[in-house]
């Protein structure tokens, strides 16, 4: 099966295009080190530009860029339901290609509480890509912005089973920023003093409280890659 056979699989209008067949103003559209690396044919400098920008941030993901060093083997344009995004094919463990899509930072529509979010999860969104997931779940990596849910707003069938009143937080000041494909969500509560410290919410037993939020993101990000 080729690659865009695989990709039509979970959505028949998806495209792989190319950088000089775009316009001008979807161009001004796309953040900066996407031109520099789409504009170069060369597939390793295209690699390595993008892999520049990820290197900026080793605090957020530093066993997810470790893992990308050395098993990124591309870097494509593509449009999805009307969006241009970047799609990275990925060496897993058993050496086949794994797909990841990334979302474009400038053209992101941001809820009322992204300005509550700590500062490293803002210039992710705002300078790397706005989410990155796997293409085929658009799960295992950090949400699209639009797509973070308010824990509040959903049903949970452990609340049955879990004293709401014993948990340190509301949900409704709860935001679930990575989702692991299973229902389960590494999470922030935005009125938390500590912006380092987060939650794992399960969906089938009881939240895992205080850790540091972005070890377990990188760590998920790498584990679901390696798959």
């Amino acid at each position: 099966m080729s690659k865009i056979e695989y990709l039509k699989k979970y959505n028949s209008k998806v495209e792989l295009i190319a950088f000089d067949s775009l316009t001008e103003e979807e161009i001004k559209l796309l953040p900066e080190y996407w031109i520099d690396a789409l504009k170069n044919q060369d597939v390793s400098s295209r690699i390595g530009t993008v892999l520049s920008q990820w290197e900026k941030f080793p605090y957020q993901f530093q066993s997810t860029i470790s893992y990308l060093q050395n098993n990124l083997v591309g870097v494509e344009l593509m449009r999805e339901n009307g969006q241009i995004a970047l799609l990275y094919s990925i060496k897993n463990i058993k050496g086949s290609e794994v797909y990841y899509i990334g979302y474009n930072s400038n053209t992101k529509s941001v809820p009322a509480y992204f300005e509550r979010l700590p500062q490293s999860f803002r210039e992710i969104y705002d300078q790397l890509h706005n989410g990155w997931v796997y293409y085929a779940s658009k799960a295992n990596g950090l949400l699209r912005i639009e797509d973070t849910i308010i824990l509040g707003d959903e049903d949970w069938g452990i609340l049955e089973e879990i004293d709401l009143r014993g948990l340190p937080f509301k949900l409704e000041d709860c935001i679930g920023l990575f989702d692991n494909g299973m229902g389960d969500y590494a999470s922030l509560d935005l009125s938390a003093e500590n912006k380092k410290s987060g939650f794992i919410w399960w969906h089938t037993k009881a939240p895992k409280l205080n850790i540091e939020i972005w070890p377990v993101i990188d760590e998920w990000t790498k584990i679901g890659m390696e798959r």
